[in-house]
């Protein structure tokens, strides 16, 4: 009777917003790419036989202290759905299929970024309780890396590698011609748009040689991605230096169907 005082507790203060409940703990992960269909598996071990007339399942994304999101909630043979978070509506499938085997699972439509997270799911029956830890980590692909000059001053050339509609954070990378890494200056805050997907950037100061030529590179494991783009650069004594389009490579591969050399 404790145990289930104590479970009934827990779900309380999930359901109140987390302000109490405990964090995350580690649990299975899944990588999904942002748009598809998911599933996530909840096994319950101390349920031997569950009967989804007398089943309670909760689904919750938890956020740490500072609250969470009911995902999908059932009870009473049905779907209750009246607290389900606003970013769930219409996405969620609770799947009993397995109930005999003790799986409950639930499907996720279309799957951003801001899903990214840990899914406990609760499952009470009479006086017996569960629950599991499950990690959801949503991927999506950077736009091609965009190269701008932003000024010059003091004979430097001031660099901004921008890149846009990605997650999680990428790794950003700067060289020369020679494939020689550049030191560049702190990465700012990447921006987070409604989705979940980041804005990155990272600026670089250099003083151009005449001919030379600066890369920007774009590492995205989850994808695997790896994208760069060139700048050849000229500067003349006495007048700005000044960027070739022409010089410009993706993904890899350039203009004139060249590999750009790789970072030392």
């Amino acid at each position: 009777m404790l145990r289930l005082a104590c479970w009934l507790a827990l779900l309380g203060s999930v359901a109140a917003g987390l302000d109490t409940a405990p964090q995350a703990s580690d649990g299975p992960q899944l990588w999904a790419r942002a748009g598809q269909d998911v599933t996530l598996e909840c096994r319950a071990r101390a349920l031997p036989e569950p009967d989804p007339r007398h089943l309670h399942v909760y689904w919750h994304l938890l956020r740490g202290p500072a609250g969470g999101s009911v995902v999908h909630s059932y009870y009473a043979g049905a779907d209750r759905l009246a607290d389900q978070a606003e970013a769930f509506r219409g996405r969620t499938q609770l799947l009993l299929q397995g109930i005999r085997q003790g799986v409950v699972a639930l499907s996720l439509a279309g799957v951003r970024p801001s899903d990214s997270g840990t899914y406990r799911c609760f499952l009470l029956e009479g006086r017996d309780a569960d629950s599991m830890d499950l990690i959801l980590r949503v991927a999506a692909p950077y736009e091609p890396p965009q190269l701008a000059m932003l000024s010059r001053a003091g004979g430097q050339v001031a660099l901004e590698c921008r890149s846009a509609g990605g997650y999680p954070e990428p790794e950003i990378t700067w060289h020369d011609g020679d494939g020689t890494r550049l030191s560049q200056a702190e990465p700012a805050e990447p921006q987070r748009s409604s989705q979940g997907t980041l804005e990155v950037r990272s600026d670089l100061w250099l003083t151009p040689r005449p001919g030379g030529s600066v890369c920007c590179s774009l590492s995205h494991p989850p994808l695997q991605q790896n994208m760069s783009v060139c700048e050849t650069l000229t500067g003349e004594r006495g007048r700005d230096a000044t960027h070739n389009p022409r010089g410009r490579t993706w993904a890899g591969v350039s203009a004139a169907g060249q590999e750009p050399p790789s970072p030392a």
